[in-house]
């Protein structure tokens, strides 16, 4: 059985992962916490960024924090009205209360069921070693999110969920995967590339701590297909080329004339 600092490690190795996968855990009290909140206040996308950029753990509380979608996403408060009724939307999402009201319905939060957690501690993966993390994050462009949505599904087929609202996406995921225990794959909001530094090639992965040994053991079979990534291209096909730079009879001389 593998422990956290060795599944990062294969993470990072079979899928050539730029940044460190990291575990997620939510905490009913502060006195559960290992670690003290940073003094001043942060989104949650920003301590996920430290956890896999920088490979520092952090934690944040809804007092030390700044976006009320992310905090209602992860249950850390319950969700404002503005989400509830739609409004927070018009004008930068959606063109009317309506249908911000649908948006926001189809952003998964916690915060719906109202307040549910104290806090929530980011760390990379390797580190989590001492107690489980509920989530586990992997941000990874879509030809590496492909290989982990296929870990996901090897045993089952059945397939992963996929938020494609494009907001608070990193928090809804949380939410989702501690609600319902499945995994799911997300389009980075505009706060993430704003505050947590994601990349317009990144997407991100979000699974139950408890799922990665089985994905593992995924990845090691269908390695047994050949390497997972990069994706080698076939080559083994003709060209067409201009007739300028296609070699002809005259080209190929007598073969043996100096």
């Amino acid at each position: 059985m593998m422990d956290c600092r060795e599944m990062s490690e294969f993470f990072l190795k079979s899928l050539r992962l730029q940044t460190n996968p990291v575990a997620v855990r939510l905490y009913l009290t502060l006195e559960e916490v290992p670690k003290k909140p940073l003094p001043f206040k942060l989104n949650i996308c920003q301590l996920i960024s430290m956890a896999r950029h920088q490979g520092r753990a952090a934690a944040g509380t809804p007092e030390g924090m700044v976006c009320s979608i992310g905090a209602a996403c992860t249950g850390l408060i319950p969700t404002p009205q503005a989400y509830l009724d739609g409004t927070a939307g018009v004008g930068r999402y959606v063109e009317s209360a309506e249908a911000g009201r649908r948006f926001f319905q189809n952003t998964f939060k916690l915060g719906d069921s109202g307040r549910q957690f104290a806090a929530l501690l980011a760390a990379p993966l390797a580190d989590a070693c001492g107690y489980e993390p509920d989530v586990v994050l992997f941000y990874a462009n879509p030809a590496q999110i492909m290989r982990l949505i296929h870990s996901c599904v090897y045993r089952t087929g059945e397939k992963v969920a996929a938020d494609t609202v494009a907001e608070a996406a990193v928090c809804s995921a949380i939410g989702f995967v501690k609600a319902t225990g499945r995994p799911v794959v997300g389009f980075p909001c505009a706060g993430d590339r704003r505050f947590g530094g994601t990349q317009d090639s990144e997407l991100v992965l979000a699974a139950p701590f408890a799922m990665l040994p089985d994905m593992i053991m995924a990845l090691e079979d269908l390695s047994a297909a050949g390497r997972l990534y990069p994706v080698a291209p076939n080559v083994m096909w003709t060209p067409q080329m201009p007739p300028a730079y296609t070699i002809g009879e005259s080209d190929l001389g007598s073969g043996g004339d100096s």
